[in-house]
């Protein structure tokens, strides 16, 4: 079988990042997300005296969802006129139905019988899982913003803007009173020409650029294409050569707006002829 040709094909899923590090190799951290399973539950009379070999026991029943839940299964859910109280554990003893579970807790203070809700497994990562060292991923928005002192008109989220000058170009994600959040698209802003918005015609001329906006011309051939390597289940390194042996230097960059930021993994396609 013969590769006629290898293309990279960006995935539409965007993937949020907690901070990217001013570092020589810069460390891409990602937020970790809780996994609501139940939006509500009851809790039923609890029993037991809450130590391992008599835990506190109780049925949670009116839950909306039980899709994720196993037995020794760890959850915690927001109080109501119930609660699984502090302290201690509480695990899922047995599913027993479409709309209720049983649980244990061990240690801590008793639960109290009542309205729950969020009932949620643990918080897990947002870096997916089937991600390999070696493979690219492409920066959108590394949490840019554009400050302005005053502005003729008024920005749109959702709008195009532009900076000609600089062939600068961004999607407009969150209007602030003196700033806009963008997702970058071509090149970076300045301070020293005019931004103008594609639908709004609103104009101003940024008083500061923020976020690490250089990641977007300091990947590989001078793009916003990296190398992913991993290193814990919440981060990775960047590097701008595949055998990752080049690390993004990032130590002159400007500092990461936190909370901000976006990236996508690429899906790799072979086209080949028997």
């Amino acid at each position: 079988m013969t590769v006629i040709r290898t293309d990279l094909i960006p995935n539409i899923y965007a993937n949020p990042i907690s901070n990217i590090s001013k570092a020589n190799t810069a460390v891409v951290t990602v937020p970790t997300v809780a996994q609501v399973v139940s939006t509500t539950g009851t809790i039923g009379t609890v029993t037991g005296s809450g130590t391992s070999s008599t835990p506190w026991t109780a049925t949670i029943t009116l839950m909306s969802a039980v899709t994720g839940l196993q037995s020794g299964s760890i959850i915690t859910a927001t109080a109501g006129t119930g609660s699984f109280a502090t302290g201690g554990v509480v695990s899922v003893k047995e599913v027993t139905g479409n709309k209720s579970i049983t649980i244990n807790k061990i240690g801590g203070t008793i639960p109290t019988a009542g309205t729950v809700t969020n009932i949620s497994l643990p918080a897990t990562s947002t870096l997916p899982t089937f991600l390999v060292d070696g493979e690219p991923i492409l920066f959108t928005n590394p949490g840019n913003k554009l400050t302005f002192s005053s502005s003729t008109g008024t920005f749109l989220a959702g709008e195009n803007i532009s900076q000609p000058t600089s062939l600068a170009t961004g999607l407009v994600t969150n209007v602030l009173p003196t700033a806009i959040e963008y997702i970058a698209t071509a090149n970076v802003f300045n301070t020293s020409n005019v931004v103008t918005g594609g639908s709004s015609n609103a104009t101003m001329t940024p008083t500061a650029v923020t976020g690490m906006n250089q990641l977007l011309t300091a990947g590989e051939n001078g793009t916003n294409q990296y190398y992913y390597k991993n290193v814990t289940t919440t981060t990775f390194e960047l590097y701008t050569d595949d055998a990752l042996t080049v690390g993004a230097n990032t130590t002159t960059f400007t500092t990461y707006t936190a909370n901000a930021g976006q990236y996508t993994v690429t899906d790799v396609v072979e086209i080949t002829e028997a």
